[in-house]
């Protein structure tokens, strides 16, 4: 069982997850883990935000069962397997842009972190409704421009790096077709060791697996719309269990308050 030391609320749908996981202490650029709640709870891929001795961070979006379950419930990990994934290859590029959406900012912050290292000039885009960016404080120190937009724009860089989702990393790279791009893929994952086969991706007519392929590939050889098109294979089946599981939160609640009454 791996300690979960805190959860640092960031706005109703995002919170930092910090666990104390000795193993991951070895972790390098850009790579995740997978966490498992209880023996019965769904594996979750988590990217790595960041690493402090053996307490180990995960900034969490909640978009499904799973991501509610460790919101309300977790106290403990019962399983955390990694580092997993190819690093982020880090070197000076020299003027990066990042765009990220969502949960995408917590790989582009780890990234970010190791190529400030090395030199590099950095800026962040982040797409959002609302306009709210989550840990903007750390981000406004780390990157040297910061922009909240509703949609992906062109830019004047040496690389650009994006995660959080297939459909922005596509827009992207459709508005910036000629500049160097590094992009995090987003599939479904089971087992996160290329057993499952779950995680495939197309990338230059070749299948790869986002667990130990990547997650990060060329943007330019992804097959985008072969990804977006998997998206939402288990939309119902995810759907339904977060309708599940919001019931047996609410069960959960209405007996706290009626023993306490």
């Amino acid at each position: 069982m791996y300690p979960v030391i805190r959860k640092e609320h960031l706005g109703e749908d995002y919170f930092i997850l910090s666990v104390r996981a000795e193993h991951l202490q070895r972790a390098q650029a850009g790579q995740f883990a997978l966490l498992q709640h209880t023996e019965l709870s769904e594996p979750i891929p988590l990217s790595i935000l960041e690493v402090n001795g053996d307490e180990v961070s995960f900034l969490v979006k909640v978009v499904g069962r799973s991501t509610l379950e460790l919101k309300e419930e977790a106290q403990q990990i019962s399983y955390i397997a990694g580092p997993l994934g190819k690093p982020f290859p880090v070197k000076n590029y020299g003027k990066v842009a990042c765009f990220g959406v969502g949960w995408g900012i917590a790989p582009l912050y780890n990234v970010a972190k190791f190529l400030k290292e090395e030199g590099n000039s950095l800026e962040l885009y982040f797409l959002s409704e609302d306009g709210f960016l989550p840990l903007r404080e750390r981000l406004d120190v780390l990157f040297d421009r910061v922009e909240v937009l509703r949609e992906p724009k062109r830019v004047d860089a040496d690389l650009i790096i994006s995660a959080g989702g297939n459909r922005l990393s596509r827009d992207v790279l459709k508005l910036n077709p000629e500049t160097p791009h590094i992009a995090m893929v987003n599939t479904h994952m089971l087992d996160a060791v290329g057993l499952c086969l779950v995680c495939r991706v197309l990338v230059d007519g070749s299948v790869k697996l986002a667990c130990s392929d990547g997650p990060w590939f060329d943007a330019q050889k992804v097959d985008w719309e072969n990804l977006i098109s998997r998206e939402d294979l288990f939309a119902e089946q995810e759907r339904l269990a977060l309708e599940e599981y919001q019931k047996l939160l609410r069960r959960k609640n209405l007996r706290k308050t009626s023993s306490e009454v």
